[in-house]
């Protein structure tokens, strides 16, 4: 049986987390064994450890952060001792933050090594992580390994293995309370959300424009909920000033994070996605339409098809945005088409286990060569 290591950041179970959730509980244990080291405890450690999968942590510091990254090779020798001990024989880090450790423990044991890139990658960031040092490296999109190609990575060393979706637990659920309605007696209609961390690289602050210019331009009746948490306070009370200068309150929820996704994404109407992410794959997966904005072309979008799977804007121009939610809105025909069309495409396309099943033979590829 071979060990592999897992490097994750741990904390709260969010889009990266669950995805090496849905990996290390889904491999073949007859041939893999996980073990998985976090940065910090939390949701995701207990969570493992109830599954019965071994999760350590070790207070490993920011590589580049200073005075915390004065720490950093105390942390790495602490690490490649502990990976040593274990005997492992692949180390795989799903955060990119992580990579100069597992490049460290990688080399020292000399065992093969796999970086998960999971967002877009300016060429200078490729080289400031010294991507190209990892043996291999997945990229969640076609867009995100034109990226590595563009900064010099070879082909042969990126493979795309698009993430996936538990679709027992992320599907439609029409007859069930909706969580929103009860949790915060909205209004409107219509319900619209963006999911995810309260951060400037998740531009809620476009969200919160655009349902402003439905709010003041329009008789519609719809309610817009900001979901996910806060990682930038500076951000999230930017967010919070815009919502009352403007009178918003009545039309605009701040949820936080919450535990019950897949029942609050089955609550939504519409989902907004302005920076890519796993959650789209989920909100298809529960029927929902999507509006994917501002970060990806039809060229590179695989999943999202414009006007079948979902709705799908290239331009940053906040009017289309506006435009899209509108179109969505009038329609519940369309909301309806759309969703039958994502929750039958997620089920041939996105399951997680077809996501683990090609992690794996990655995994048997690298281990054979």
């Amino acid at each position: 049986m071979k060990r592999i290591l897992y490097l994750s950041r741990g904390g709260f179970v969010n889009g990266s987390q669950r995805q090496l959730y849905y990996i290390v509980t889904n491999l073949n244990r007859d041939i893999y064994e996980p073990l998985v080291v976090c940065r910090r405890d939390g949701q995701l450690v207990s969570q493992l450890r109830d599954y019965g999968v071994a999760a350590e942590v070790l207070g490993l510091h920011p590589w580049r952060k200073f005075p915390a990254g004065l720490f950093r090779y105390v942390d790495a020798k602490r690490l490649v001792a502990f990976a040593r001990r274990y005997k492992v024989a692949i180390v795989h880090s799903s955060d990119l933050w992580l990579n100069s450790y597992l490049i460290r423990v990688a080399e020292r044991l000399k065992v093969p090594s796999i970086l998960h890139v999971r967002t877009p990658i300016r060429g200078e960031e490729v080289h400031k992580h010294q991507c190209n040092r990892a043996t291999h490296i997945v990229a969640i999109s076609r867009r995100i390994r034109q990226n590595l190609l563009g900064a010099g990575i070879s082909p042969e060393k990126v493979a795309v293995i698009d993430d996936g979706v538990d679709l027992e637990v992320f599907r439609p659920k029409e007859h069930n309370v909706n969580v929103l309605r009860r949790d915060f007696s909205p209004a409107g209609a219509v319900l619209v959300g963006i999911v995810g961390r309260i951060d400037p690289s998740k531009r809620q602050l476009e969200f919160l424009q655009a349902a402003e210019q439905i709010v003041r331009n329009s008789t519609r009746d719809a309610t817009f909920f900001v979901i996910g948490e806060v990682h930038s306070h500076s951000y999230f009370e930017k967010l919070r000033r815009f919502v009352s200068k403007r009178g918003l309150g009545r039309y605009v929820f701040f949820v936080g994070r919450r535990n019950d996704t897949a029942e609050v994404l089955s609550s939504l109407d519409i989902v907004v996605s302005l920076s890519g992410g796993s959650v789209m794959f989920e909100a298809m997966a529960c029927g929902k339409s999507v509006i994917s904005a501002g970060f990806s072309n039809k060229e590179d979008s695989v999943h999202i098809q414009d006007g079948r799977t979902g709705l799908l804007i290239s331009s940053r121009d906040n009017r289309e945005l506006v435009r899209a939610l509108i179109r969505l809105i009038d329609s519940p025909e369309l909301r309806r088409q759309i969703g039958q069309q994502a929750r039958r495409w997620a089920e041939r396309k996105l399951s997680h286990i077809k996501m683990v099943d090609k992690t794996q033979r990655l995994y048997g590829q690298l281990l054979r060569s």
